[in-house]
């Protein structure tokens, strides 16, 4: 019993990550028609490498704050924490800049056709500019699971969502913003969910989270984490 209420939420947060997409596509196609819904498509695998990528990374990364939690292993269990932000700062940075220079080149050989074209950049690199509030909110989900708490990552995901779809109409009926317009509600959306999601982490979790010192991370910990994190990260997206 204890397994499946702690899974289902695991399961119902992974579909609303991909609820995003999904919303633009609906609210820009009433709005704008096929052509933007074709922009929003043609960058559908895009975006889903990388929502699985942040998710299977950070679920790899707790997997290792899992067992020092369990061992009652505090203090390598902050040491953990500590290498799981550092390894985030340092994977969003490169994943950024990486997507960021290569995104023309890769849509090109994707065969984006010309017509919806930069739609489909603009639209996917405001999605990459923003993979910080993804990673985030990953992250501090993964805390929190990691500490037997899988609903209220749930829940702050659930709202974000919701924010998105106002967000969406805002921005593309009402700003007449586009493509760009629907990209940016996610971000904004993502964002929002990120730090209310690590705010609550800090108050009620606080006393597990690292210091100052924790920060020196051991060279075997931070090995456990990026092995765990992305051989986690990999499978998730080579699987989905």
């Amino acid at each position: 019993r204890h397994l499946i209420t702690f899974a289902i939420p695991l399961l119902i947060g992974n579909i609303f990550q991909q609820i995003y997409s999904m919303v633009d596509t609906m609210v820009v196609g009433y709005s704008l028609g096929d052509q933007a819904i074709a922009a929003i498509g043609a960058t559908s695998a895009l975006y889903a490498i990388i929502v699985n990528f942040a998710w299977g990374l950070n679920n790899g990364y707790a997997i290792v704050v899992t067992q020092r939690f369990g061992a009652h292993n505090f203090r390598g269990m902050r040491h953990s924490i500590a290498g799981m932000m550092m390894l985030n700062g340092g994977m969003t940075a490169l994943l950024t800049v990486l997507s960021l220079v290569f995104l023309r080149p890769l849509l090109a050989f994707m065969n984006t056709p010309e017509a919806i074209f930069e739609d489909a950049y603009r639209y996917i690199a405001i999605i990459c500019a923003g993979m910080l509030s993804t990673i985030a909110y990953n992250m501090f989900a993964g805390i929190l699971r990691a500490m037997g708490n899988s609903r209220t990552p749930l829940y702050f995901l659930i709202f974000s969502s919701l924010l998105n779809i106002v967000l969406d109409v805002l921005f593309v009926t009402r700003l007449h913003q586009g493509v760009a317009g629907a990209a940016l509600a996610t971000v904004i959306a993502q964002t929002i969910s990120a730090v209310l999601c690590g705010a609550y982490t800090l108050k009620y979790y606080g006393e597990y989270m690292p210091r100052r010192g924790h920060f020196a991370v051991p060279r075997e910990t931070l090995m456990d984490l990026a092995s765990a994190g992305i051989a986690m990260a990999l499978m998730i997206s080579v699987v989905d």
